[in-house]
């Protein structure tokens, strides 16, 4: 089973589907093209997560799931510092079959808001539903919400993109240090998604970063995605894959397995909720 834990869809459709603020997008990302590239690669399913184009209506990534059932599972989007947030994820759950909702570090004000005890109520929501957090942000800010990940061991919290740490730095590695530092939680998962540094693809020059992730965690704890359709500018959707699948050397047998599905498939259930 290959799950790719990291991307993003949106409609051509604004009319039906408005984006926040009256943007457009500037490619396709539609959950068509997306099942295309899945199926050339030979990806299996994969986890939406909601695109800040549309804020906090998710209703096209809520439709997404509704019209190809048990291909994917969702993060969706609330404000979750206005009154009735455990509530409006809790329809998203229940009633649209998401898996959990995204943290946005560097919004609103400061990310140490995100682990105010203004914040207890929805992680314990997201603890009685079996949903999850996924954060998105530099990692330096990783130490400002260490406080609410210790205080809810039992709600799983994925960070995005490598945990926005360099991929490429000299020892100590500083800007590594604040999401190894979360692998003390059993909690903590991180999600290794392909950038370009300067070697060309496969881009060999950041596999020590995620080797250093790798040995903090374990396979169990780490999930690959393509940042479709994002990717599309880059590498290509099946490239990405292949990176995980065949270009890292240490990433092989049962340990590869878990990175590419078996942990993602632990965590977002798939149609399941």
């Amino acid at each position: 089973m290959i799950v790719d834990t990291h991307l993003h869809v949106w409609s051509g459709d604004t009319e039906r589907y408005p984006m926040d603020g009256g943007r457009t997008a500037t490619q396709d990302g539609s959950a068509e093209f997306l099942n295309t590239k899945m199926d050339e690669a030979g990806v299996d399913k994969a986890v939406i997560v909601q695109p800040i184009h549309y804020l906090f209506d998710n209703s096209y990534v809520a439709d997404t799931l509704k019209r190809f059932p048990g291909r994917f599972a969702a993060i969706g989007l609330v404000n979750q510092f206005e009154p009735g947030a455990a509530d409006r994820l809790e329809v998203l759950v229940r009633e649209h079959g998401f898996s959990g909702l995204r943290i946005h570090l560097s919004r609103p004000d400061h990310p140490s808001m995100w682990a105010g005890n203004d914040q207890d109520a929805i992680w314990k929501k997201a603890a009685d539903l079996g949903a999850s957090f996924i954060s998105h942000g530099p990692s330096r800010f990783y130490a400002d919400i260490e406080p609410i990940i210790a205080r809810h061991p039992d709600v799983p919290i994925a960070l995005d993109h490598n945990g926005g740490a360099p991929r490429i730095e000299e020892p100590p590695y500083p800007g590594m240090a604040p999401v190894l530092n979360l692998a003390k939680y059993p909690n903590a998962y991180v999600k290794l998604i392909p950038h370009k540094e300067q070697d060309p693809f496969p881009y060999a020059d950041t596999f020590d970063a995620f080797k250093r992730i790798f040995d903090a965690f374990g396979p169990r704890r780490l999930m690959w995605g393509t940042n479709f359709p994002g990717v599309e500018r880059a590498t290509g959707y099946k490239p990405a894959l292949e990176i995980f699948a065949k270009h890292i050397d240490w990433l092989n047998g049962e340990d590869r397995e878990w990175v590419l599905g078996k942990t993602a498939m632990g965590i977002y259930g798939f149609g399941d909720r």
